[in-house]
């Protein structure tokens, strides 16, 4: 039988690393259900002297349909799933404050890292759906940002303002530099439940 660490006290599902089987069921009704083979990436979790945590493993965002996340964090920006494990039972419930709710949680990665990842979760049998959220094309109090680098600034540009992402900003350089023949720039805009995403692309020295 596939082994699954279920001990949630470690971070919202950062000890999901069930390998693709048929579902687990732990002694307290939880059951994991893996949707993809697991694809965790070498390393480990280091923590630096000094510090009370470690680098952040990843940002979590709950979204109102994954399947229209995916088609931009996968599809479009590329970003390839760790796991993807669809959860019922107690414990999911314990460490989400709900109850009776189910979760499918989906981690991707831009390479091979342990660190600077991305989750995105989709509750089930939630009766409080959201209404769809406002696409503005500013930046509001209470926003936040997911960032990545990015050497493809223009063409991922054009490839989200093709697939319909309100555009909050084009590439544009934030500061003048004198020493770049090339200036760093960045570009923002809004995923399918109004999270912003900032690309940055860095430049190029004289």
């Amino acid at each position: 039988m596939p082994k699954a660490f279920l001990n949630l006290g470690g971070g919202l599902l950062i000890a999901a690393q069930v390998v693709f089987g048929p579902p687990v069921v732990a002694q307290d009704n939880t059951v994991v259900t893996p949707l993809l083979p697991m694809n965790r990436p070498p390393g480990e979790t280091v923590f630096q002297d000094g510090m009370n945590v470690a680098p952040l493993a990843r940002a979590t965002i709950f979204v109102r349909d994954i399947e229209e996340s995916l088609k931009l964090y996968r599809d479009i920006l590329g970003l390839k799933p760790m796991f993807d494990n669809y959860w019922k039972g107690s414990g999911i419930n314990a460490i989400m404050g709900t109850d009776g709710l189910e979760l499918r949680a989906t981690v991707l990665m831009a390479g091979a890292s342990v660190q600077g990842n991305l989750g995105i979760y989709q509750l089930h049998n939630d009766e409080t759906m959201p209404a769809a959220p406002q696409q503005t094309s500013d930046t509001r109090t209470g926003d936040f940002a997911i960032v990545f680098p990015t050497n493809d600034i223009y063409r991922l540009t054009a490839e989200i303002e093709a697939s319909g992402y309100p555009i909050v900003s084009p590439p544009v350089p934030l500061i003048q530099r004198d020493e770049y023949a090339e200036q760093p720039v960045e570009m923002m805009f809004r995923d399918p439940d109004g999270v912003l995403v900032n690309l940055v692309q860095a430049g190029v020295l004289k």
